[in-house]
């Protein structure tokens, strides 16, 4: 072997781990990723979607990254109440756990702006994930006052690898798809969701097919 080819192998071997060492989620304080979310039928904006990483507290049992998602209408105006503020913990093996109760409750604050309470397995995107592997189920439920729903997420697997190209830049992700069916009074919703995972920053597209069709993809427009 040249010194040449040598010295690429050392340097690919190095990106290689590098990789490896990641998550599936963004855990630089301070980083701001601009989505886009478009109906597929009219091409119109549905929401603009901004996720703040607030604050990443590091301990023994791994980093509590804290964000805070702001969903705005195509008009600029709040889609929402308020953000939603989501904590995922990155473990030392570089797992993502997401706490789904906690997003559960401060999903219902920042939609509708009411108190919940709510019991949910943890949702888990492992580090090493790869093509075929299947991921556990996660199950919910919880109460707004005495108004009672849950939810369900199953048929989680990863199809494949692809490298994607979107207004932020190219990707190399796993694409991981998931059934999710919602249950409460006036809203019964069955999706299923094909999402991109990227090392380092998380999601990069989300795509959701309802009756087989796909109906709206989220995609990551800027990271600063």
């Amino acid at each position: 072997m040249t010194r040449r080819a040598f010295c690429i192998l050392i340097l690919f071997l190095a990106v290689s781990q590098a990789l490896v060492a990641q998550g599936y989620c963004c855990d630089r304080q301070g980083a701001r990723l601009e989505y886009v979310r478009k109906n597929i039928k009219d091409g119109s904006t549905e929401w603009r979607h901004t996720v703040n990483v607030q604050k990443v507290t590091k301990g023994s049992d791994g980093s509590v990254v804290t964000s805070a998602s702001t969903f705005l209408k195509a008009n600029g105006k709040p889609y929402y109440k308020g953000d939603i503020i989501e904590e995922v913990v990155l473990r030392p093996n570089n797992d993502v756990w997401v706490d789904m109760e906690a997003v559960t409750i401060n999903y219902v604050k920042g939609r509708f702006g009411l108190n919940a309470t709510a019991d949910a397995a943890p949702s888990i995107i492992p580090a090493d994930m790869a093509p075929g592997d299947t991921l556990p189920q996660v199950t919910g439920k919880g109460k707004v006052s005495l108004i009672s729903f849950s939810y369900r997420i199953w048929d989680r697997k990863v199809l494949r690898r692809e490298t994607i190209s979107l207004p932020a830049g190219t990707f190399d992700c796993v694409v991981l798809q998931e059934r999710k069916l919602e249950s409460g009074p006036g809203h019964n919703r069955d999706v299923l969701n094909h999402t991109w995972y990227c090392k380092g920053i998380g999601m990069v597209r989300h795509d959701t097919y309802i009756d087989g069709k796909l109906d709206t993809s989220e995609t990551l427009t800027q990271i600063r």
